[in-house]
């Protein structure tokens, strides 16, 4: 990774936990992990698949996802393993 990179992940750890810290989901968007539409992660640990209604406007929970799929986004983009709330 470059310094910039760094920098980059850096400030986006920070802007997950200032998130957690207000009580709102963060949300995780990789088309490798999911071309359905997004994660929302919660500070509790969990995590939902979420996708815009056709007014692209209103968000809809698609589906939880499991403990081994949250293992796996969290391996993948490298995310600490912790419950804030």
């Amino acid at each position: 990774m470059t310094t910039e990179e760094l920098r980059l992940n850096g400030h986006l750890k920070d802007l997950r936990l200032e998130t957690f810290e207000k009580g709102f989901p963060f949300m995780l968007q990789d088309s490798n992990i999911t071309s359905e539409g997004f994660i929302y992660e919660f500070a509790d640990g969990s995590m939902k698949l979420m996708t815009l209604a056709d007014d692209m406007q209103t968000i809809v929970e698609v589906r939880a996802l499991t403990t081994g799929e949250i293992a796996g986004v969290r391996k993948k983009l490298d995310l600490p393993a912790f419950q804030y709330a």
